[in-house]
């Protein structure tokens, strides 16, 4: 059943709780509004994530086009969550405490024996799902906080420099690594590989120019963190 809310699973569990959720916040915002990113490392839950988007549409683009991403060395499997997520059911009003979810549940007790059944574990679900997602905000909430979600880029700036296959950015912030670079612009046709010379510089390679200019159009001003923002021009070659 299609919702805001997608369910991630075979990531890397070895990778840092901080470190995961920036690089699938950077990589889901693409596709819309993202409101929460949420990733335990507890038993049980390794390997696991959940992203929660404003609006089930963006779900579904995210869900479509990330299906089988090459995320961190793993072929991410994306579902969408069997249930609509606590912070969804506060924000469209039907969102119920669970002890009251529990006895509108326990009303239908003079149903057929086949529906009680069928209602005790479906409620058992639902209480094992929400217990889950609820501990997870708990302890996403009391995590780092994530980036503000990045409003439209702007449109790409002019320059002077020659077009060309290579893309340069500078001002690149240290949160932002090689791997997650690599996966905002492998998205583009063409793409090669990303160089990291140094700190806060990078250079972006594609098979030609034209493939060049299609990721830069489209990344020139993406947001990477609050505060920070792609600034791309062509690259000498």
């Amino acid at each position: 059943q299609p919702n805001n809310t997608l369910y991630l699973s075979n990531i890397d569990w070895s990778i840092k709780k901080p470190v995961l959720r920036r690089a699938l916040f950077t990589l889901f915002s693409r596709h819309g509004k993202v409101l929460e990113v949420i990733a335990l490392r507890k038993n049980g839950l390794r390997g696991q994530a959940w992203v929660i988007f404003e609006n089930v549409a963006a779900a579904t683009a995210a869900l479509q086009l990330n299906q089988g991403f090459d995320f961190f060395g793993k072929c991410l499997a994306i579902s969408y969550a069997r249930e609509k997520s606590d912070r969804i059911s506060k924000m469209d009003g039907t969102y119920k405490p669970k002890a009251k979810r529990v006895k509108l549940q326990a009303a239908d007790v003079n149903r057929s024996l086949d529906e009680v059944k069928k209602i005790k574990e479906e409620a058992l679900a639902a209480t094992a799902i929400t217990t889950t997602i609820g501990e997870q905000d708990t302890e996403a909430k009391s995590a780092e906080d994530l980036p503000a979600v990045p409003p439209p880029p702007p449109p790409p700036t002019e320059t002077t420099t020659p077009p060309s296959n290579i893309l340069f950015a500078q001002d690149i912030p240290p949160e932002c690594t090689e791997v997650m670079l690599t996966m905002l612009f492998r998205q583009y046709p063409g793409f090669k590989e990303v160089r990291v010379p140094r700190q806060g510089l990078s250079f972006v390679e594609y098979e030609n120019e034209a493939q060049a200019t299609v990721a830069l159009k489209a990344m020139n001003g993406f947001k990477l963190t609050q505060h920070d923002s792609l600034q791309l021009t062509y690259g000498k070659v």
